[in-house]
């Protein structure tokens, strides 16, 4: 079984019961990782490829350094390029405890890209992918809240995960205000296991025994200002005589006709419809 179809089926199996929304899993070996991305791939990248920034960036405990620090300029036929990677500088930070962060990795991995259109084929989501490389015992991103599902593929080493799901610390919006004094729970993840944490869990996670390599896609449901959005767009496809003749009536009369417009194209717009609508903005506003 491809990684692809066997983390559909797990997620099918396991994930979309009681756990959605609701509570992390953790599966053990559930995914065969060996096509998916490895160390050797990335070092191949670092030493000669078109990576450019920002699809690469580096964190040290949420910290970026100066960008020219560690990204090269490059002759592209004739004409002079920055934001490519230095080899060099990127293995000394990651020597100094720097992870490597690849960004958007759907946009240029196949098998990521693969996965991905998968999981928005498969949920009402928008994808969006990252892969962290971090070094032993180092972390790159501070204990933090993601405004969206995590599910998470350890590729290769090992990686200690602190969750810190007390009710009170549980958002809708991403963030850093997170109290890591005392997390609700403590795991370690191996190659092919898979984490999937419900939207706004905080947490960290650090590498042990070595580095660690991982996949990272972040789920992101429709959120209200999304499906305002949508319902605007519809009002602005359909409302064509008042869209165009606002100028011939008086304002009052212009703010009562918008109103009531409005009203009617929420009351009238089915709601998977509109779902799909302010799904389909978002995938592009992303994508």
């Amino acid at each position: 079984m491809t990684a692809v179809a066997s983390l559909m089926a797990t997620l099918r199996n396991e994930l979309l019961g009681e756990s959605w929304g609701v509570s992390h899993r953790v599966l053990k070996g559930a995914v065969d990782v060996s096509r998916l991305l490895t160390s050797a791939d990335i070092e191949g990248w670092l030493d000669a490829s078109l990576l450019k920034w920002p699809y690469f960036t580096l964190l040290k405990h949420g910290e970026q350094p100066p960008l020219a620090s560690y990204t090269s300029v490059r002759d592209v036929i004739g004409q002079k390029h920055g934001g490519f990677p230095d080899p060099a500088a990127i293995r000394r930070y990651m020597g100094q405890g720097a992870s490597l962060k690849l960004n958007q990795l759907s946009d240029w991995h196949r098998p990521t890209r693969a996965l991905a259109r998968e999981l928005e084929e498969f949920l009402p989501v928008s994808v969006v992918s990252y892969v962290f490389w971090t070094p032993a015992e180092q972390r790159g991103m501070l204990p933090h809240r993601d405004a969206a599902h995590v599910v998470a593929i350890q590729l290769e080493g090992r990686k200690e995960w602190h969750l810190y799901a007390e009710p009170a610390q549980i958002g809708a919006d991403a963030g850093l205000d997170v109290n890591s004094s005392r997390p609700t729970h403590v795991f370690t993840m191996e190659p092919g296991d898979v984490l999937y944490l419900p939207h706004g869990w905080p947490h960290d996670a650090i590498a042990k025994d070595g580095a660690s390599l991982h996949l990272t896609f972040t789920l992101t449901e429709p959120t209200p200002e999304d499906l305002v959005e949508a319902l605007l767009q519809r009002f602005f496809e359909e409302e064509h005589e008042l869209m165009h003749r606002f100028h011939v009536r008086p304002l009052e009369a212009r703010t009562h006709e918008v109103r009531a417009a409005l009203l009617e194209q929420a009351k009238s717009l089915e709601g998977a419809r509109w779902t799909r609508t302010a799904l389909e903005m978002k995938r592009e506003a992303i994508g």
